[in-house]
């Protein structure tokens, strides 16, 4: 389901999605064929980019300005941690945003996606330059079951156009 008009090209929050999407289907068919390396790489790919693009929908401290105000090819946030413009990179560096989703909130449903988004603390890029020995079945497991929930969420928010 399009989150688009047709006559609109389509948003940053809609190329995150699809690309949060496109990275969790490959995950899936490289963990049951038992690729764990690239599985538990694109399971924090595309977690990653779901949260990004929750951010973008849903906070006004998450956009594509940079913090000397040039349009930017990732999202930057307001940290409030500083008070200084920072970018969103890979999911673990995203993490400290995720409160900004659920800051107010009471829904169970978004509650317990992003508190699962705690499966990635540990997640890395650094991960891609290993041999991939270092990967364990169980944590790739959690972290699917994680990408599996916050994928969830997104689509749950893209149809209704709120967090819940």
């Amino acid at each position: 389901m399009s989150d688009e008009n047709a006559d609109e090209e389509p948003s940053v929050e809609h190329h995150y999605g699809s690309a949060a999407e496109r990275h969790f289907h490959d995950a899936v068919y490289l963990h049951d064929d038992q690729r764990l390396p690239t599985a538990d790489h694109l399971f924090g790919f595309a977690a990653e980019c779901a949260v990004k693009s929750l951010l973008l929908r849903f906070t006004a401290e998450v956009s594509m300005t940079d913090s000397k105000g040039r349009t930017s090819r990732k999202p930057w946030w307001n940290n409030p941690s500083n008070n200084k413009l920072e970018p969103l990179g890979h999911i673990a560096n995203v993490l400290p945003a995720v409160s900004l989703l659920t800051h107010g909130r009471t829904g169970a449903d978004l509650l317990q996606a992003m508190g699962s988004l705690s499966d990635f603390a540990s997640w890395t890029e650094a991960d891609r330059y290993t041999d991939g020995t270092s990967v364990e079945a169980s944590v790739v497991a959690c972290r699917r079951k994680a990408a599996t929930l916050v994928l969830a969420l997104h689509e749950q928010a893209v149809i209704t156009g709120k967090l819940s």
